[in-house]
């Protein structure tokens, strides 16, 4: 097993236990606390998940500062392949080790266009791959119009990172709505869990089918909030 799937089963297995026994303590009842736990097994996994994509949107908003030093580099005179490599020391944080390995690729000998196209895939971005395609056209039929187009799709990548992010913040107050009134039935069974006429209830055969009808349902309905509140990914037509 690889050390980032330990640390995940770890992490996962830490998770569970510490929500059963805090369940456990606070309801003293297994079945609740059984049900919960099942619940909260999730939270590792959403948690990474939002951390991928927060640096995924990062790093998308990283390219139009990467814009800014190609232009600036092309404009010193500066060759095509060089300005690239120049990013790698000088280019935005998220995307130095992206033009590290372009820029290791080429001083091995290899050639402009194909470590481009490699890139390309390494990025698996849509907006790296409308940059890198830019390059190899420039580089392939040089002319002066090269930084007015490097300029032109920088404004057009900026204008579709202003409106995502305007998109995914109102997305974002309806996944957070969604996300307290799935968890918020779960935290009033708790609460009711201390009393000892709703332990009684969940103790029993039908109370359990109840738990585990509704954990299934709450599973479902928060599988189908994710995907219906989930920004389409853009799609790589430069592929």
């Amino acid at each position: 097993m690889k050390p980032s799937a330990k640390r995940s089963a770890l992490t996962l297995t830490t998770s569970i236990a510490a929500v059963f026994f805090i369940t456990l303590l606070v309801s003293g009842t297994p079945t609740i606390s059984l049900a919960i736990p099942m619940l909260a097994a999730a939270i590792p996994f959403l948690i990474n998940k939002y951390r991928a994509l927060k640096v995924e949107r990062e790093r998308d908003s990283s390219w139009p500062e990467a814009f800014d030093s190609l232009v600036s580099a092309l404009q010193s005179g500066i060759a095509i392949p060089e300005a690239v490599c120049s990013l790698s020391a000088h280019g935005p944080e998220l995307l130095r080790p992206l033009f590290l390995m372009i820029e290791e690729a080429l001083l091995e000998g290899g050639d402009f266009v194909t470590v481009l196209l490699e890139a390309k895939t390494q990025a698996n971005s849509a907006i790296a791959d409308q940059v890198f395609e830019t390059l190899i056209f420039a580089k392939d039929f040089g002319g002066k119009d090269s930084n007015a187009a490097l300029r032109l799709l920088s404004e057009f990548v900026r204008e579709d990172i202003a409106v995502l992010e305007e998109i995914s913040t109102k997305f974002g107050w309806i996944r957070n709505s969604a996300t307290l009134a799935t968890v918020a039935p779960w935290l009033l069974l708790l609460l009711l869990s201390t009393q000892a006429s709703t332990r009684e209830a969940f103790a029993t055969i039908e109370g359990t089918k109840i738990l585990i009808v509704g954990v299934l349902l709450t599973g479902i309905a928060y599988i189908w909030m994710e995907r219906v509140g989930s920004l389409p990914v853009p799609e790589r037509a430069l592929r």
